[in-house]
């Protein structure tokens, strides 16, 4: 598959409403934009690659894609057709829907769900209504700006998260990249790679990881380090320098450092008295 490297843009409107329908086999590449965009699973099952990981989504999901995620989509192979509605919208516009909605408190919308699955009653039929509706109004007209702002205001509502939530989960974007990150591959790159999962601002990420985790991305991802150096120091006979390497550190010293200042002891004295304990252990059983 071959990502599109320029990245799409709308042109007149602050909204444009496609059907999209795609068959077994058939898919649309992956690509970024620099507007938001939200679209509905209408009928059959979507697979959806959203910012290097893939979703499968039923009837009856809301999607939301931010300015600069990559995505993609694709007819699931069991599905023998699937259908969607998917409207782009400046993120001015959406911005003011959401402005609206909240009375104009201090949120964000890349704190919000990206993605929920709605049962298939009369509140879904009445999106899918609104959507069709939209669509086929004449373009230009003042219904027709209507019908999108309601639309639009509709799905923010079905994506706000609760009060509670909102103060204690972290939205989904950083909840799926801080798991992701958790991967040996990812922790080695570091800090690059966080970014690049999160598609967020070294601000925005480092401000939203303080908030939710307490704790910053970097500081993270030297914990995530130190964890896997243990475990290779104590199950391996690689030496201080090739397990610091492994984990993706670069200065021997800093690494060290960092050992040192979290187990109060060098990484050699660590693996000598962890193996000694390991074999007393064994001798003992």
């Amino acid at each position: 598959m071959y990502r599109i490297q320029n990245i799409l843009a709308l042109t007149h409107d602050s909204y444009h409403l496609h059907t999209s329908e795609f068959k077994g086999g058939e898919f649309f590449q992956e690509h970024c934009h620099d507007f938001h965009e939200f679209f509905m699973v209408v009928s059959g099952t979507l697979e959806h690659g959203l910012n290097g990981r893939c979703f499968r989504l039923p009837p009856g999901t809301i999607q939301l894609i931010h300015p600069g995620d990559c995505h993609w989509l694709r007819c699931a192979s069991e599905s023998p057709g699937v259908k969607i509605y998917n409207c782009n919208v400046s993120s001015d516009e959406l911005l003011k829907v959401m402005c609206f909605l909240t009375g104009g408190h201090d949120f964000s919308l890349e704190d919000w769900r990206q993605t929920v699955l709605l049962p298939l009653d009369s509140f879904w039929c009445h999106l899918v209504s609104l959507a069709e509706r939209a669509r086929e109004a004449e373009a230009g007209s003042r219904i027709r700006s209507a019908l999108f702002r309601q639309l639009a205001g509709s799905v923010l509502l079905a994506l706000m998260p609760s009060a509670e939530a909102a103060n204690v989960c972290p939205p989904q974007w950083l909840e799926n990249s801080y798991a992701a990150m958790k991967e040996k591959s990812n922790f080695r790159v570091g800090l690059p790679r966080f970014l690049a999962l999160a598609s967020r601002s070294p601000e925005h990420l480092c401000r939203s990881m303080r908030r939710f985790y307490g704790i910053s991305p970097q500081d993270y991802i030297t914990g995530l380090r130190l964890e896997e150096a243990v475990r290779l120091l104590l199950e391996t006979d690689l030496d201080v320098s090739a397990v610091a390497w492994e984990v993706g550190f670069n200065n021997l010293s800093y690494f060290r450092r960092r050992f040192r200042a979290r187990y109060g002891t060098s990484p050699v004295k660590y693996k000598k008295t962890g193996k000694q304990r390991r074999r007393l252990s064994a001798a003992g059983e």
